[in-house]
């Protein structure tokens, strides 16, 4: 009788404590967060603006901004949005759409080169894959390799 009084003890304080600790999705979530900050990429919460009506998202899942600003000598080009709508990839110019963003994951709906940066817009899901584009999208932009072809 003493060792279930015990164990129950235990039980009702170590209950709170466990329930506390971080799910898999969210130490996934801080692991790429994390890489990112190391790589240079900023993470912001925030949502995209100022996308046109005609370029409806497919979802309307939250999504995390990671962004980085461009290369110097690449400063200055030409604005582009990219939406994955419910269709497919849409531009905001009506230019053809990149090979390298009709590629990636569907964990990405929202792709912005401005002036100054690259936002890449996603929902943070898809593991190791989802990640990878990500990068590989931040990398292409500041690079200045992100345009129709």
């Amino acid at each position: 009788m003493v060792y279930i009084i015990i164990f129950i003890t235990i039980a009702v304080a170590l209950g709170p404590l466990l329930s506390m600790l971080p799910s898999k999705h969210q130490r996934a979530i801080a692991d790429f967060r994390e890489r990112a900050r190391k790589v240079g990429i900023l993470v912001q919460l925030r949502e995209p603006k100022n996308i046109p009506a005609r370029l409806q998202r497919r979802s309307d899942a939250a999504l995390v901004c990671y962004s980085r600003r461009l290369n110097v000598e690449v400063r200055g080009a030409e604005p582009e949005l990219w939406v994955r709508c419910r269709s497919e990839w849409e531009s905001r110019s009506g230019s053809p759409v990149p090979t390298e963003v009709k590629a990636v994951t569907e964990n990405i709906d929202v792709i912005l080169l401005t002036e100054e940066d690259i936002q890449v817009f996603w929902d943070e899901r898809g593991g190791e894959t989802a990640y990878g584009w990500v990068e590989r999208l931040v990398q292409l932009g500041i690079e200045g390799q992100l345009k129709s072809r």
